[in-house]
């Protein structure tokens, strides 16, 4: 075992004895109140309630555990108050009057299952050992910033997160910071997964201008030569990676980060302020790039005549910027006491996959070949072209550039708390409701999500292993208008101790998510248990309807 993996197992330990797993309310460490520390932590067990099915890896059976997450941080809030005094004495005609303190996270994070998993889990590892030790666990300054204020202005500076936007669940301006998908993705909480920037973040109070009370502008950048961090690509093989098969798609896919360069800075601003006494509004814009990256199939060298070498042909995953425009709201009702949330964005030149543009050089000029010939193709090329939906040869194949669409996309929701007197005589439960909608007005009747359909094959097996063929070339398509409602309902038995949870997802092409939970807290104890369900078409949460699974999180508080 060396050095580094022996301080992080040390490290990990000793925060489990000084009980550190869970979330411990901050304290504070000098007379004046002014610097405090606090911790948190989690370990969480997940188990597979189905086999793997389709494209999925690795394969796993009912029962298997998929994750074993540990996450410890350690955060330090500190006031500078008593500096700015000092200054204010020092140098008393200057007046300072700047108010300011910094915040220190750190972040550890450890994923057990690749050494204690399924033998086909830790084969993932003894597989690709640099990547997956790479993947399963980090130690790192999470943020890092520091906040000056004087009057009505404000600025932060460092490695923060920053949300903007009303929704839960899905984001539409909430698009600034990446998000970490590869452990768990929709199965995790929205907040788990934003990745901190290092940015510049800056707002002033322009107070009452005409009817709109405490008018702010507000205004973030992030320096491309300081950080271009995206959503990480899972290594084939974990757990929650995209179904993708590895022979046809996975070998040859190419993930190309953003280059560190100031064309690739993320910006925004944004108008914000009240109508009255009970409406906020706010208008925003910002330039950014997509969680996901989109992928098209490119040729490495130019080709001319046929296609006999298909090593020259890779799929690449890129990121081009976007711009978002849009505008956000929300309003409480007193007389009904309802919390009427609404968001609107207009994605402009947001990427898109589109069959026949992304994989032109496999679907572009062809040269029709017999079967005879296919197989005696694929004897010299070791590749069944048949294997990816193709009869023929590209004939001078070019890349296939990434298209760009533009896209309205909305929310509407509300917030309710209510009593139930016949399920809970105490407490009253809360309800969110929500629905999104996204609307391509050029919309393509090709555009589809780049994720094969694993259940269809070719009429005749191979030619040469007599295997089935899976049809690599048919994807799930976007409509021109979809639609997906959300929703949660809790509330709270004996005395708080006792906290159910139901939420779900459901997208009108005919997918469910459902995530019902319960977590039971006995001071300092808490135990969480979540079922998370997906059924319905392979579409949107559908594309992970074989990863039924139940979660157990084990924390403590320390207070």
């Amino acid at each position: 075992m060396d050095v580094r993996k022996r301080a992080w197992i040390g490290l990990f330990a000793a925060m489990m004895m000084v009980g550190l797993v869970g979330s411990a309310e901050a304290f504070y460490i000098d007379d004046k109140n002014t610097l405090s520390f606090s911790a948190k932590a989690s370990t969480r067990a997940t188990f597979r309630l189905q086999k793997s099915s389709g494209f999925t890896q690795p394969e796993v059976k009912a029962g298997d555990l998929v994750q074993w997450r540990n996450l410890a941080i350690l955060e330090v809030d500190h006031d500078l108050k008593q500096l700015t005094k000092s200054l204010d004495i020092l140098y008393p005609l200057k007046k300072f009057k700047i108010r300011s303190k910094y915040h220190l996270v750190g972040r550890f994070m450890y994923e057990a299952v690749y050494n204690v998993g399924s033998d086909r889990i830790k084969a993932v590892r003894d597989n690709d050992k640099v990547n997956i030790d790479n993947f399963k666990q980090s130690y790192e300054l999470w943020e890092a910033y520091i906040d000056f204020a004087r009057g009505p202005a404000f600025i932060r500076i460092g490695r923060q997160n920053l949300a903007w936007g009303e929704t839960d669940i899905f984001r539409l301006l909430d698009n600034i910071n990446p998000l970490d998908n590869t452990f768990g993705g929709p199965f995790e909480d929205l907040d788990d997964r934003r990745i901190p920037l290092w940015m510049l973040r800056g707002s002033y109070n322009l107070g009452t201008v005409g009817p709109v009370a405490s008018l702010t502008v507000e205004g973030f950048w992030v320096p491309g030569p300081w950080d271009v961090k995206v959503g990480p690509w899972a290594p084939w093989g974990t757990p929650y990676e995209v179904p993708l098969d590895k022979a046809a798609i996975y070998d040859i896919l190419y993930i190309n980060n953003p280059d560190k360069k100031m064309a690739n800075s993320r910006w925004g601003t944004r108008i914000q302020g009240m109508l009255g006494s009970a409406m906020n509004v706010s208008v925003a814009y910002m330039e950014t790039f997509l969680d996901a990256p989109t992928t098209h199939i490119v040729t490495t060298e130019p080709v001319v005549g046929p296609l006999l070498d298909t090593s020259v042909v890779q799929i690449h995953g890129d990121r081009p910027k976007f711009q978002i425009v849009g505008a956000s709201m929300n309003f409480w009702e007193s007389m009904t006491d309802f919390v009427f949330r609404a968001e609107v964005a207009y994605f402009i030149r947001e990427p898109v996959w589109i069959k026949g543009i992304n994989n032109l050089p496999l679907t572009g000029d062809f040269i029709p070949l017999s079967d005879p010939v296919l197989d005696a193709v694929a004897v010299l090329t070791g590749t069944d072209l048949r294997s990816t939906g193709v009869f023929g040869l590209p004939n001078n194949p070019q890349s296939g550039p990434i298209p760009v669409k533009n896209s309205l996309n909305w929310m509407l929701g509300f917030d309710k708390q209510l009593w139930l007197r016949s399920l809970n005589r105490k407490n009253m439960f809360f309800i969110s409701m929500q629905y999104f909608g996204k609307w391509f007005p050029d919309h393509d009747k090709n555009q589809v999500t780049p994720v094969p359909l694993p259940d269809l094959f070719l009429p005749y097996p191979n030619g040469i292993t007599g295997e089935k063929i899976p049809v690599y070339s048919e994807y799930p398509s976007v409509s021109e208008l979809s639609t997906i409602f959300t929703g949660l309902i809790n509330t709270t038995y004996r005395n708080g101790t006792l906290n159910p949870q139901f939420a779900f997802v459901y997208d009108t092409v005919g997918a469910w998510l459902f995530l019902p939970q319960i977590t039971y807290i006995k001071e300092p104890f808490r135990v969480t248990l979540q079922y998370a369900g997906v059924v319905g078409q392979f579409n949107s949460v559908g594309l992970f309807r074989d990863r039924d699974q139940i979660s157990i999180t084990l924390s403590y508080l320390l207070n």
